[in-house]
This record gives structure tokens, C-alpha cells and sequence, in this order.
């Protein structure tokens, strides 16, 4: 019974890591699919970076679960 409860807790903490990435993904693809942060030019390694940066602190949808909706292909 105890050996249950741990793989449950370690599945459960799995799929929290997992579901995470999905949404931080997800966010990143559809600010680049929306043409959030298009003001840097992508040739200049400077830019690229701040582009790069840009588009992993934007925010696209009004919630972490639509993220994660659309990157599970829900919807």
C-alpha cells in the first residue's frame, strides 16, 4: 500500500512537470505564430536573443489551462 502511494505521488509530480513544459511551450509557439516581439531583427545575434527572451515572457492567452488545452490539441 505504501509502495502505491509513492508511484502515485511520483506520477502525479510527473505529469505536473510535464503539463508545465506543455504550457511553456505552448505559450512560446503561439506568441511566435501570433508575431509577438517581430521588432528585432533575427539576423543580428543580439536581437535574436532579446527576441528569443520576448517571446518566452510573453503572455498570449488569459490562462495557463488554454495553454494547455491547445498544446494537448484539445481544441
Amino acid at each position: 500500500m505504501k509502495v502505491m502511494s509513492v508511484v502515485l505521488i511520483v506520477m502525479l509530480a510527473a505529469v505536473a512537470w510535464f503539463g508545465s513544459a506543455v504550457v511553456r511551450l505552448e505559450n512560446y509557439h503561439y506568441a511566435n505564430f501570433v508575431g509577438l516581439c517581430t521588432q528585432f531583427n533575427i539576423k543580428d545575434p543580439r536581437e535574436r536573443i532579446e527576441r528569443e527572451t520576448c517571446l518566452e515572457q510573453a503572455e498570449t492567452r488569459t490562462s495557463w489551462a488554454w495553454h494547455l488545452v491547445y498544446g494537448l490539441k484539445i481544441l
